[in-house]
């Protein structure tokens, strides 16, 4: 029992421990207060420090920083190679801090040299924080391939080429001396190219500049093909040099320009504008050329795909069958084609107009005359006048009066069930109303009557033997004639007519045989 009690104890325990919240691998890690310098001799082969979480391999050229801590006064916190490659890989959460240019380098730079920021993983973060109005970086180029670099207080600057790949970086310099600190984003004799990844600035002075002085290299300052951009410059968001730089290439992403002036040209070429998706509402002049410059901007069209499909759909429609057009009819008349890309939310606007407009139509009511005259005449019927009803009842049942003109053809088929319905009723028979008939008894008491009248009759010709001869003549001679009436009687009456005239025959027949005998 002693020994469950024990065992039960101690799986609490580990059960609670697995529980507590990880704890940050940085917080174990030992601060660095003085300069990574990868340019002495001794770095020529592999370095590490376990207690500060860095390693250096010398084959590749690779720092890599896992949860490091390093903050180094007025002196840099790491310094390469400017005749080098060198590349800074970082796990976890890194941290450098610094008065004076953070990463640095030795007084030698090659255009073909520089420095690779790589994140091991999308979270993987570096944060650079300079304190002293100097730049964050001096480098013969930069690379920002992956992971997130966040920068305080200074530019990161570049003799040559600043280059971002899939690395998301922020930078904030807002609060270096206006006056006499490097207060600009990111800084770059030669060109800044962004090919993906995020790029976020909110710069005391230029967001990105392009300065184009002192690099022989490229004649392209600025490349921007893809990303997601929002850049907040205090005198510029993106500022394009004089020198060696003459063009400014835009062909994608995703650009926010929120300074007093976006892009401005200084005393370079053309900007050529092909492609990507601009925000500018917050800025007042997005697109500006330097009083003294001969340089243009070259716009592309705007894509006016979704507009010519919104269009099309909406000119298609039988405006007869709304209640009212006159919005859709608006959209349409404000159709510009003459928008640029950089004036795309203008067209997407026109759009989302014609687009509203169109859902918002209210088809006009089904013509209801005919079936109303159907559903009328049924119900002045009186149902106890037919055998069955019920098709009549079901037709009207069936009666929607939610039907609009395009659905003309069921308000139809609605008042032709309810007539045929009618049409085929079928009326109740009257009741018994046989006419009178002789009943037997009363038949053969006239049969009995007559019989015995014939008798009488007979009785009496027999008892009459010696009636005169003329008398029996003269009776012949009234049936002849009798009979000779009854042919030429109307033939309305010549029934009776005829009957009588057989009657009197009967009898003068009757007269003549007993004579005989």
């Amino acid at each position: 029992m002693k020994k469950t009690r024990i065992f039960s104890t101690m799986l609490a325990t580990v059960i609670c421990m697995a529980s507590l919240p990880a704890i940050n691998a940085f917080a174990a890690n030992q601060q660095r207060t003085t300069t990574l310098d990868l340019t002495t001799s001794e770095f020529q082969n592999d370095q590490k420090n376990e207690d500060e979480g860095w390693n250096w391999d010398a084959d590749t050229l690779t720092l890599t920083l896992d949860n490091v801590d390093f903050s180094t006064g007025n002196k840099s916190s790491i310094k390469v190679d400017g005749l080098k490659s060198t590349t800074i890989l970082f796990k976890g959460e890194n941290k450098l801090e610094s008065s004076t240019t953070i990463i640095g380098r030795n007084d030698k730079a090659s255009k073909d040299a520089g420095l690779t920021l790589k994140g091991e993983a999308k979270e993987s973060k570096l944060s650079l924080v300079e304190t002293g109005n100097l730049p964050s970086t001096d480098q013969p180029n930069i690379t920002f391939e992956s992971g997130t670099v966040d920068i305080q207080g200074g530019a990161a600057i570049t003799l040559y080429t600043i280059k971002v790949m899939e690395a998301a970086v922020n930078i904030d310099t807002t609060m270096a001396d206006p006056e006499d600190g490097w207060n600009d984003g990111l800084y770059a004799n030669g060109s800044i190219e962004i090919y993906g990844g995020e790029v976020n600035v909110n710069a005391g002075r230029i967001g990105l500049f392009v300065v184009g002085i002192g690099a022989p290299e490229p004649k392209t300052g600025l490349v921007i093909e893809d990303g997601k951009l929002d850049i907040n410059g205090k005198l510029a968001d993106i500022y394009v040099g004089s020198g060696n730089t003459k063009n400014a290439v835009i062909s994608g992403g995703d650009i926010t320009l929120g300074g007093n002036i976006g892009i401005f040209l200084c005393d370079c070429e053309k900007c050529e504008i092909k492609g990507g998706t601009f925000h500018t509402d917050g800025c007042e002049k997005p697109f500006a050329v330097h009083r003294d410059s001969s340089a243009v901007f070259e716009y592309a069209k705007a894509d006016y795909t979704e507009l010519d499909k919104a269009e099309e759909t909406a000119k298609a429609l039988n405006k007869d069958n709304y209640v009212d057009f006159t919005a859709v009819e608006k959209a349409l008349e404000a159709i510009d084609r003459t928008k640029n890309l950089t004036q795309q939310s203008d067209v997407d606007k026109m759009t989302k107009d014609i687009n509203d407009a169109v859902a918002a139509l209210v088809y006009k009511s089904a013509d209801y005359t005919e079936l109303d005259k159907a559903e009328k005449a049924a119900k002045a019927l009186n149902k106890d006048d037919y055998e069955d009803f019920s098709a009549v009842e079901k037709a009207l049942a069936a009666i929607d009066r939610t039907k609009n003109i395009t659905e003309q053809a069921d308000v139809d088929a609605m008042a032709k069930a309810i007539n045929d319905a009618v049409a085929n009723l079928v009326k109740k028979a009257p009741a018994s109303s046989q006419p009178d008939s002789v009943s037997s008894s009363d038949a053969s008491s006239d049969t009995s009557s007559s019989a015995s009248d014939s008798s009488s009759s007979d009785s009496k010709a027999t008892d009459s033997k010696a009636t005169d001869s003329k008398a029996t003549d003269s009776k012949s001679d009234s049936s002849s004639k009798a009979a000779s009436n009854a042919s030429n009687t109307n033939p309305s009456t010549g029934v009776a007519g005829g009957a009588f005239a057989l009657a009197l025959l009967s009898g003068a027949a009757v007269v003549m045989a007993k004579k005989k005998k």
